[in-house]
């Protein structure tokens, strides 16, 4: 064995490291609660991870979508800005029946490609408003609370991604 094995080793062992690193960059996220209409499982201030992309969007999973359109809904022009994110309860995927409170979802059965979303509070913007979410506006699925929300009248820490991502 040479002198150079445990510095090559030490290098290759550096550059797995910094490899899985930048992919985990790539694949997760961490946004903060900006709203209550996810309350009480969520409140303004938390931080959540959240995993990019639709692989974990599942029925009970709570989700980070961009924000439907005002009058057009889901399916209007859309805003992909971190200030334009919800964060709402997939209750039906495709395949499963429609929720009979879902009026803006025609048909019995969630189509392929679309989510049923809805926030926990009345009154929320969601799938009773906006109708189906394409998965195609899902950024991701949130893993994990990653610290919950500050005392009452603290306000959220910014940070270089403490995005709003609820109305």
């Amino acid at each position: 064995m040479s002198a150079a094995a445990p510095v090559l080793l030490a290098l290759a062992v550096l550059l797995v490291l910094a490899a899985a690193l930048s992919l985990a960059r790539w694949r997760l996220l961490a946004v903060t609660v900006r709203g209550y209409s996810m309350s009480p499982a969520l409140m303004p201030g938390d931080r959540l991870l959240v995993l990019r992309g639709t692989r974990r969007v599942a029925t009970g999973r709570v989700a980070v979508v961009v924000a439907p359109h005002p009058e057009h809904g889901w399916g209007g022009p859309e805003d992909t800005t971190p200030d334009s994110w919800y964060v709402k309860r997939v209750v039906a995927v495709a395949g499963e029946p429609v929720p009979h409170w879902a009026v803006r979802c025609p048909g019995t059965h969630v189509p392929p490609g679309m989510l049923v979303l809805l926030g926990e509070r009345p009154g929320s913007r969601d799938s009773k408003q906006c109708g189906y979410c394409p998965e195609d506006k899902v950024i991701g699925a949130v893993l994990l609370r990653l610290r919950a929300a500050a005392a009452p009248g603290t306000p959220a820490p910014a940070g270089p991604r403490a995005y709003r991502v609820d109305e």
